[in-house]
């Protein structure tokens, strides 16, 4: 007997089947969204929008949130984790969302088109109109079923969301930002053999911002490999795009309170601020010299420094300390 005879004689098998299918679908889907791209700039209002989504599961909350509740919570994640820009727009993954797939639905989506009958389908709609209608918009019923009954499916997807468009420095911060429970996170993507190595290595297992080179025995202790230009925006692993920094100043360069110049001198975002031990462990360093690697090693390359000024670093700079 067959997988299929066995699955048509006994609905068990039938409806796990079915499950692995829509899992299988939702995961394709998920992966496979359309993210604006543009010159390495970063746009990661659909995957902050369905990890806002995923979390809504996991607390067992309505299938379908408010797009009033969305702006709000979206622009705050945007603002925290997404690049330094002068505004915000929650709406775009809002509506968006609905054209990568079956899985994402917005029951008001024919009064919503009504409104602004000379626009294509797939057009935009401004805020305004979101608002005037009471537009609600989540998971589809099948999908949310699926992840109601199953939160290891949860974490699957949740995990490849953040691996997928962010640095692991960031992904308890955005966890705990979107209030997700009960997610462990696994490492998806692995890096090159070698890379860790070659940047501790060329820069002496010494943080390359306040020169921290502590060990545990044999091994390095709280010194990281980081990469300028994320690894999961396409950053190489290559020693002209990597840093030795310590953990604390390894995630201050991921969430873009720190920064290089053209001239390769350490920044401090304006918007850093705090009691003494900040400014001990961060802001006294704006304006100082970057460690650099050993001579003959290349140093951060210009390209790397510009992506990451670009979309990572929230400017403007302090006056050297």
């Amino acid at each position: 007997m067959g997988a299929g005879d066995q699955a048509q004689s006994n609905p068990a098998l039938a409806a796990d089947a079915d499950r692995g299918t829509l899992m299988e679908k939702l995961l394709a889907q998920l992966e496979n969204i359309r993210v604006w791209e543009h010159g390495g700039a970063r746009a990661p209002h659909k995957p902050l929008l369905l990890l806002m989504a995923l979390a809504a599961v996991q607390r067992g909350e309505p299938r379908l949130m408010p797009f009033a509740l969305v702006e709000e919570d979206l622009t705050r994640l945007l603002a925290d984790f997404g690049p330094p820009r002068r505004s915000h727009h929650p709406e775009y993954p809002f509506w968006r969302l609905q054209n990568d797939g079956d899985f994402w639905e917005i029951p008001e989506r024919a009064a919503l088109e009504q409104r602004l009958p000379g626009r294509k389908r797939q057009g935009d709609l401004p805020p305004s109109i979101l608002h005037e209608v009471g537009a609600h918009g989540g998971f589809s019923t099948s999908a949310h079923e699926l992840l109601s009954s199953h939160p290891e499916h949860v974490n699957q997807l949740t995990a490849r969301l953040l691996h997928a468009h962010f640095p692991p420095s960031m992904h308890e911060d955005i966890l705990d930002a979107v209030q997700m429970p009960w997610v462990t996170v696994a490492r998806a993507r692995s890096r090159q053999p070698g890379f860790r190595d070659a940047i501790l290595r060329i820069y002496e297992h010494r943080c390359a911002v306040c020169g921290f080179d502590g060990r545990l025995g044999s091994s390095d202790l709280g010194i990281e490999a980081a990469h300028v230009r994320w690894h999961s925006k396409g950053g190489p692993d290559r020693e002209d795009n990597g840093l030795a920094l310590c953990v604390f100043h390894h995630k201050m360069l991921d969430r873009g309170a720190l920064g290089l110049d053209d001239e390769r001198r350490i920044t401090v975002s304006q918007h850093v601020h705090g009691g003494p031990e900040v400014h001990l462990l961060l802001i006294r360093f704006a304006g100082q010299p970057l460690r650099g690697p050993q001579r003959g090693a290349p140093p951060v390359a210009q390209p790397y420094i510009d992506w990451h000024a670009r979309e990572v670093f929230r400017g403007p700079a302090r006056e050297s300390a």
